[in-house]
């Protein structure tokens, strides 16, 4: 009987041993070949859809992308070694397909935007942190996206935007006086500016100092538009990086809890907006309309921190540009300046919203901005189509990003001749050439998903540049020994949302009574805003 007994341990063990050994092999070899299989798969695809770079097994073109400023490597692809202005890469297998010029891009998600005003699929912003369904900027093309584009058109529309007039103007004077007072903080006094006038938006609070909390976070969170550039994380080229325990990979967990943490905190100051004294802002109006749509908390905040964080971005970075345009190219400047006094003239008033129709100029030079420098170098969120379709005699299959290179748009040559320089007569007057939209630039997307905040931003724009036009000689800094420091108009963040690296710029009032008035105004804004003075109690740990 004991020997029987060891034979059947013995057997046992053995089965056991070739289980494990045939599980060893098995799982590995299904793994190549589910690999292989899906290669097959991406070269198959390959083509039929636009030409690119070759593909790797599993990684795709991950390797063959950039870490620096990918959007000129794409820009390169295109114009000298495919020659095409589509171009395809693969994250992972996945394709992407890039569009350089502006005459595709209109093609397919202009003319085609019934069928090309989907989002593909994201990985970090959407599978990590829940907010493929609450969050406007990732929501598939439907009915709840269209209910979130409604609500935010509801506060930032054409015409709804006026409603914020008076305080953009006051805060402007804020940062003009900012401006004058310490210039070296310029890009501090441009980001508070662009957050208070968000918040007052938002939540009828103003921030009066860049450490404010909202200020202190809301800044850091506008780089999760880099979640937008192809090949920038490897996660999104390897999903299956989100199934690793979080002890093998932390950023899945870590991403999806600040997110929440965050979230919470826009409810929080949201209730608090609910209270405020100012009542025109954007949390009032979405509390009273929760119960109505059956809007959940995470799309409260998503709706009222896409506002903030649109704005903020958008702000700094053009105002920015704005400045590094003046210092390089003074005659445009003084062009300005010229138009500006021939309405308002000689600094006892600075221009108004009234003035806005007698300055096509103004207009012209701030066109030109978006165009030169603009903020979002691959255009945010790629789009993607809700079916198969066919361009060119290329294949596009439902699902696929589609990104517009917004940096190689706006630099070629055929609709922009000599592109580096800034020239604001290309919109003076009517465009200079056939362009595929009546702006002459696509620096707020294109089709149906172009950003919401877009006459908000324009709005706040025209005061900001108009009045820095109006009060200053805006100048190139100096160097120790008092000469002008030439500033590099290639030094730009390696970011989605481009902004110019620190550089130095003088901010001269023009006469003394431009100076006496800019203080005099700043004076009188300061107490018209105090409506929108109090302490929020809301804190994120």
């Amino acid at each position: 009987m004991a020997d029987f007994s060891r034979l059947s341990v013995a057997l046992s063990d053995a089965s056991i041993y070739n289980v494990g050994l045939s599980l060893g092999i098995a799982v590995p070899i299904f793994l190549i070949l589910r690999v292989l299989i899906d290669y097959a798969k991406v070269l198959s695809l390959r083509r039929r859809m636009p030409p690119g770079p070759f593909p790797l097994p599993l990684f795709g073109n991950y390797f063959s992308i950039p870490g620096e400023r990918p959007w000129l490597k794409f820009e390169e692809w295109s114009t000298k070694t495919y020659k095409s202005p589509l171009i395809t890469i693969w994250n992972g297998t996945a394709p992407t397909i890039l569009c350089n010029d502006a005459w595709s891009i209109s093609d397919l998600l202009d003319k085609r935007a019934s069928i090309y005003s989907s989002r593909p699929r994201c990985v970090l912003m959407g599978d990590c942190t829940g907010a493929t369904t609450t969050n406007q900027i990732l929501q598939p093309y439907g009915d709840r996206w269209r209910l979130h584009r409604r609500l935010t058109h509801a506060i930032v529309g054409p015409q709804n935007v006026r409603t914020f007039r008076p305080s953009q103007s006051d805060e402007a004077n804020i940062m003009l006086r900012d401006m004058f007072e310490t210039p070296d903080k310029m890009t501090d006094a441009i980001g508070r500016f662009a957050c208070s006038q968000a918040s007052i938006i938002g939540w009828g609070r103003r921030i009066d100092t860049v450490h404010d909390q909202l200020a202190a976070l809301s800044i850091p969170a506008t780089e999760a538009a880099n979640f937008a550039i192809p090949g920038f994380y490897i996660i999104e080229t390897l999903p299956f990086l989100t199934r690793l325990p979080a002890w093998l990979f932390k950023m899945p967990t870590e991403l999806a809890a600040g997110s929440k943490l965050f979230g919470k905190y826009l409810w929080a100051l949201t209730e608090e907006g609910g209270e405020a004294t100012f009542d025109k802002n954007f949390a009032r109006l979405l509390l009273q309309e929760r119960e109505k749509s059956d809007l959940s908390s995470n799309e409260i905040g998503s709706l009222i921190g896409n506002v903030v964080g649109g704005g903020l971005a958008t702000m700094t970075s053009t105002t920015l540009s704005f400045i590094l345009a003046m210092c390089v190219f003074p005659d445009v400047q003084k062009k300005a300046q010229a138009e500006i006094d021939s309405i308002v003239g000689d600094g006892h008033r600075p221009p108004s919203w009234e003035d806005e129709s007698s300055m096509p100029y103004v207009a012209a030079v701030i066109s030109e901005v978006f165009r030169w420098r603009p903020v979002t170098v691959l255009g945010g969120m790629a789009h993607a189509p809700i079916q198969d379709d066919v361009y060119k005699g290329y294949f596009i299959p439902k699902g696929t990003a589609i990104t517009g290179n917004s940096w190689a748009i706006h630099r070629n040559s055929r609709d922009y001749p000599d592109p580096e320089t800034f020239r604001p007569e290309r919109f003076y007057d009517g465009l200079e050439r056939p362009f595929p939209i009546k702006k002459g630039h696509y620096a707020f997307g294109w089709g149906r998903r172009a950003c919401s905040g877009q006459n908000l931003a324009e709005q706040a724009l025209w005061i900001t540049i108009v009045r820095l036009l109006w009060a200053f000689n805006i100048q190139p800094g100096l160097d120790e020994k008092g000469d002008e420091i030439k500033p590099d108009v290639f030094a730009y963040t390696n970011t989605e949302n481009s902004r110019p690296q620190p550089f130095e710029a003088r901010f001269t009032p023009r006469s003394a009574k431009h100076k006496q008035t800019l203080l005099n105004e700043a004076a009188k804004s300061r107490d018209a805003l105090h409506i929108f003075d109090w302490e929020s109690k809301a804190k994120m740990q």
